[in-house]
């Protein structure tokens, strides 16, 4: 890793922005009299892979062929040069975001980038496509194919500029690749770079296909459990017309993407001219004014929160005499082979997980009552929800409660209340009596006194002296107090009857655990086209299509978050059984 002030060539680095698995990328500054700074961005093969000549190979290609390329909509390479033993690319700097992580912020502020927008991000794409696969040397044509066209590579400035990078798996006439061999990312490859066939121009059309699609529909085109079921998916699974998923999307412009994502290559576009027209013409025929095709209002909408934290940044700089100050500009460079991971400083993904998860999750204050907090239908917290408080069965409960002076060493809250009297229960000496006692115990039981240690023992010695008369006395053991425990609850025996006494039972604290694999069941979630899922108040994933949780016995509340509109509803799960909730935004 390159420090801070390091020079390499005539560039000074001024931090890292971005690593994956094959290439660092820098900010760094180029300086000259009077004043003169510009910024570039450096991508530098890590060291380790400084001594792979295949790869070393790869990037020098990669260099050659970028060096040609001078256009608007492609990022620019300005120099090619070594630092201690490893090559470097001095690339055009853009200050703004990937495709795939303005999608993803999209996503987490409910703001999909409107069709007409997504359409004129595509007609950018395809102009610079155009002239990367017209481009000649000495009048002969390179038939360039870019060969990894993806969100990852498609980058979006803050000024509205549209520009694709990473030519670093381009392919050219005068090049090969092994058999059996691919290049670039699964999901985005056409099914003839799938099968390994030779391929042109149009097998980026295709790539770029998919990138619309995914745009406007908000989900992934080709998935699967492995590389193998992504390239299966790729080669034979249904394409479904965007319009269908996504009632936004008007029909031109859903026509146009399934031309580009015909797997025949002689049924899509035969060039990016073609596409760049359908897509350009769709933009005239359906913006209402310029501020429908305005990429960097959008992006600066989006963005908001940290473009006021960097102009805070600079004007703390500018106080501060104009020091140097250590900049987190929004830079969105991608290397050869990266990972698809691309940020304004690498702890972004992390900011964007915690603003995610803050933004899905509803904020409430927790209350020290369980009763408060079950009475709201939105409060949640990052435990698990305590259990609803006990519900009383009969009118008496009260008064036996009352008359247990174990309550006194449970009570819950800030302040215990202070010691109650002993008092007598009363029960009449009849059978009849007896089995009232009993079935005011199990009403006990059922409310969860039990449970919750409200004097199971009193309950127990009171209960079983109604039936078989009064025993010795004895202490109920309750928590230290300034004042001695009271005695215990006492009631007369009963008179002798011809009726045989009532049976005693179980307590119900004493019943053994259910099975924790018998008290769950399983929730199903379906939605189209997509919805983003929490339940409980908790994010749970993004769902397209159908998908599963397992959940405990028991009511939960279940959000389904859309661009058109949030969906709730509560559900009860019940042990081993199957609950579904269903959902069509398009509707």
């Amino acid at each position: 890793m390159l420090a801070e002030g390091t020079p390499i060539g005539k560039y000074v680095v001024r931090r890292k922005i971005a690593e994956g698995g094959m290439a660092e990328i820098y900010l760094a500054s180029s300086r000259g009299p009077e004043g003169f700074e510009k910024d570039v961005a450096i991508k530098r093969i890590r060291p380790f892979l400084a001594g792979d000549e295949q790869f070393v190979q790869m990037f020098i290609a990669e260099a050659r062929v970028a060096s040609r390329l001078n256009h608007a909509n492609l990022v620019q390479v300005f120099e090619f040069d070594k630092h201690q033993d490893t090559y470097y690319l001095a690339m055009e700097l853009v200050r703004g975001h990937s495709l795939w992580d303005v999608r993803r912020r999209a996503k987490e502020l409910m703001e999909p980038m409107p069709p007409t927008l997504v359409a004129h991000v595509g007609a950018e794409v395809a102009s610079g496509l155009g002239y990367a696969h017209r481009l000649s040397d000495k009048g002969k044509l390179l038939n360039l194919v870019h060969r990894d066209v993806t969100p990852h590579n498609v980058l979006l400035s803050f000024d509205g500029a549209v520009k694709l990078t990473d030519f670093g798996v381009a392919k050219h006439s005068a090049s090969s690749t092994a058999a059996g061999v691919l290049k670039g990312k699964f999901a985005y490859m056409s099914p003839e770079q799938a099968r390994g066939d030779p391929l042109d121009g149009r097998t980026d059309l295709f790539a770029l296909g998919i990138v619309l699609w995914e745009n406007l529909t908000g989900g992934r085109l080709f998935d699967g459990d492995s590389d193998v079921a992504v390239l299966r998916a790729v080669q034979s699974s249904a394409i479904a017309p965007p319009a269908r998923l996504n009632p936004e999307v008007p029909e031109a412009l859903s026509a146009v993407v399934m031309k580009a994502l015909e797997r025949d290559p002689a049924q899509r576009y035969q060039n990016a001219q073609e596409l760049e027209r359908a897509l350009a013409g769709f933009v005239l025929a359906h913006a209402k004014s310029v501020d429908d095709t305005d990429l960097g209002a959008y992006l600066r909408k989006l963005y908001a929160e940290e473009l006021d934290q960097e102009a805070a940044r600079e004007g703390h700089a500018a106080q501060e005499g104009g020091a140097e100050q250590p900049r987190r500009e929004p830079t969105a460079v991608m290397g050869a082979g990266e990972a698809p991971k691309l940020s304004a400083s690498p702890d972004e993904d992390m900011h964007a997980a915690t603003h995610r998860v803050e933004r899905s999750r509803p904020k409430t204050e927790v209350k020290s009552n369980p009763s408060m907090r079950a009475a709201s239908p939105t409060a949640t917290t990052d435990a698990e929800p305590p259990p609803a408080p006990a519900r009383r069965s009969s009118s008496s409960l009260p008064k036996v409660i009352a008359d247990l002076p174990a309550l006194d060493a449970r009570s819950s809250g800030p302040k215990a209340a202070p010691p109650m009297p002993p008092a007598t229960m009363a029960i009449p000496a009849t059978p009849r009596a007896s089995r009232a006692t009993v079935g005011m115990r199990r009403a006990l039981a059922a409310a969860g006194l039990l449970a919750v240690g409200i004097g199971a023992a009193a309950i127990t010695v009171a209960v079983s002296r109604s039936v078989s008369g009064p025993p010795a006395p004895e202490k109920v053991a309750v928590a230290p107090a300034p004042d001695p425990a009271p005695e215990p609850v006492t009631a007369p025996a009963p008179e002798k009857t011809d009726a045989p006494p009532a049976p005693t039972t179980v307590p119900a604290a004493a019943a053994p655990a259910p099975d924790a694999e018998a008290s769950t069941g399983t929730l199903i979630i379906r939605v189209r086209p997509y919805a983003t899922v929490s339940i409980d108040g908790k994010h749970k994933k993004d769902v397209q299509g159908s998908a599963t949780f397992k959940l405990p016995a028991g009511v939960h509340k279940v959000r389904l978050d859309h661009p058109r509109r949030p969906y709730e509803t509560t559900v009860n799960i019940r042990a081993g059984k199957d609950a579904v909730v269903e959902q069509d935004f398009r509707k």
